[in-house]
């Protein structure tokens, strides 16, 4: 591997001037992807995922003559991240992001252009009949947990797309379950079959997949520091919330009487999560006073994120904070996105962003922060990582400090258990070869609400979330 990182730096110095500033890790990355018809690359957060690819796309089209067309697919939020490192690592390769209606994206997949850049959403709606079959010689798919489902048509559409070559970018390929990487593994090679046993799991991902972590290529980045705040509701968030926690069995068994009982439980332990986070009525909220202690002991250098599932929480949040901040949601254009960061990063501090956890959870780069608040639990430990690594990046001089709010004698309690449980499977799989649950069954449900079997309509196991 030695002798292929020097040939990849000497390659990649002579035919696209790139500066010698990659780690030896990252130079072994692009070899790895070099080299590879169908390769993941499975890098912790915050190596370097993006600039490797970029490295290892140019390199293949600048040596190659059989490959002359790329795409990639990525998340609609990281599509410009995309054409800014090209741009910074290898100006002068062509590379477009597919924009406009039907039309005009067809037109994209038909003209010349070396490397598009696509989202998820425009190849499910393209992929199956506005692609041509002689389209590209390479696909990569960024973030690929996005096809974890090999049933959905995201995915589906992806494994058409017309290629020779096949690269998946993935910190966490496996969310649910082991079918996670065999849909992966689908894309990239579609002879591998579904339902491989834990040993031929293995083999495929010893074969097919790079994958290093922080700590292992660069032990002396700035640690994570962890804290778990634990917090008693308000008596107003108090009495809201055991008013419905005492009506659940009530509240799932009339829901449940259309036939819906998966999505009342759902609508449940959301509605209590809500009430754990701050309570409507009064507008009291425990965790927003332990977030103002927080900010008052930061001091005037502080640059804080504060994360949570619901924008609701996050608009309320944005009603109260004096702090000079911005927000970032799902519902933003890419614009507005890309404005708000960077009111985050250049503007003085103290400054706070207030980031939606689907939002925000992937491809920033957000390293000017020097502290990070999970307001409340996501259902996928994974997302949470990924979270905390917007900030925790190579850049970094300072530790990261990391809150997670926990209401005790809540279902943020279980709900936290059951996260635990669920990240062995990430330790057992991927990091002993080197994958984080993200559903919960409807049992798993039960077992946050404190239901027997009894206390409500029968159900069917089924992931959820």
């Amino acid at each position: 591997m030695t002798f292929d990182i020097q040939q990849m730096r000497r390659r990649a110095e002579e035919k696209l001037h790139v500066p010698a500033l990659l780690h030896n890790y990252q130079w072994e990355g692009v070899a790895f992807l070099y080299k590879s018809q169908s390769g993941l690359l499975a890098d912790e957060m915050g190596l370097g995922k993006t600039v490797q690819t970029v490295v290892a796309l140019a390199l293949l089209m600048y040596t190659r003559k059989d490959v002359n067309r790329a795409i990639i697919v990525a998340p609609a939020s990281l599509t410009i991240n995309w054409i800014d490192e090209f741009k910074k690592w290898t100006p002068s390769l062509t590379v477009r992001r597919v924009e406009g209606n039907a039309q005009n994206r067809e037109a994209f997949y038909l003209l010349p252009i070396p490397v598009l850049v696509a989202s998820y959403e425009q190849i499910r709606l393209d992929g199956l009949d506005r692609i041509p079959s002689n389209a590209f010689d390479i696909v990569i798919l960024d973030e690929a947990q996005r096809v974890k489902n090999r049933a959905s048509t995201t995915s589906l559409a992806c494994r058409l797309l017309p290629r020779r070559r096949a690269w998946a970018l993935s910190a966490t390929p496996l969310e649910n379950d082991e079918a996670d990487v065999e849909s992966i593994f689908g894309f990239l090679n579609p002879s591998v079959g579904q339902s491989l046993s834990r040993p031929d799991l293995n083999e495929k991902l010893r074969s097919m997949m790079l994958r290093r972590k922080k700590s292992d290529v660069r032990g002396e980045l700035p640690p994570v520091i962890l804290q778990d705040l634990r917090i008693n509701l308000s008596p107003q968030q108090r009495n809201k919330y055991e008013d419905l926690w005492f009506r659940r069995a009530e509240v799932i068994s009339h829901s449940a009487s259309s036939g819906n009982t998966a999505s009342a439980l759902l609508g449940l332990i959301t509605r209590l999560k809500v009430i754990c986070n701050f309570d409507k009525s009064t507008n009291t909220s425990s965790k927003w006073e332990a977030l103002q202690d927080i900010l008052d002991q930061a001091g005037n250098s502080t640059r804080i994120l504060v994360f949570s599932q619901f924008v609701e929480t996050l608009r309320w949040i944005s009603e109260r904070m004096q702090l000079p901040h911005s927000c970032l949601t799902g519902s933003m254009s890419l614009a507005e996105r890309q404005k708000s960061i960077n009111t985050f990063k250049n503007n003085p501090p103290p400054r706070a962003l207030l980031v939606s956890l689907r939002a925000g959870g992937v491809g920033l780069n957000l390293e000017e922060a020097t502290h990070v608040v999970l307001f409340d639990r996501w259902w996928n430990p994974a997302v949470e990582i990924q979270a905390i690594f917007r900030a925790h990046r190579f850049q970094r001089k300072e530790p990261l400090h990391v809150v997670r709010f926990l209401v005790v004698n809540t279902i943020e309690e279980r709900i936290a258990e059951i996260l635990y449980q669920k990240e062995q499977l990430f330790d057992d799989v991927i990091e002993s070869v080197e994958t984080k649950p993200r559903s919960f069954s409807q049992q798993e449900m039960m077992r946050i609400l404190q239901f027997t079997g009894n206390d409500v309509p029968s159900i069917t196991e089924e992931k959820l979330l």
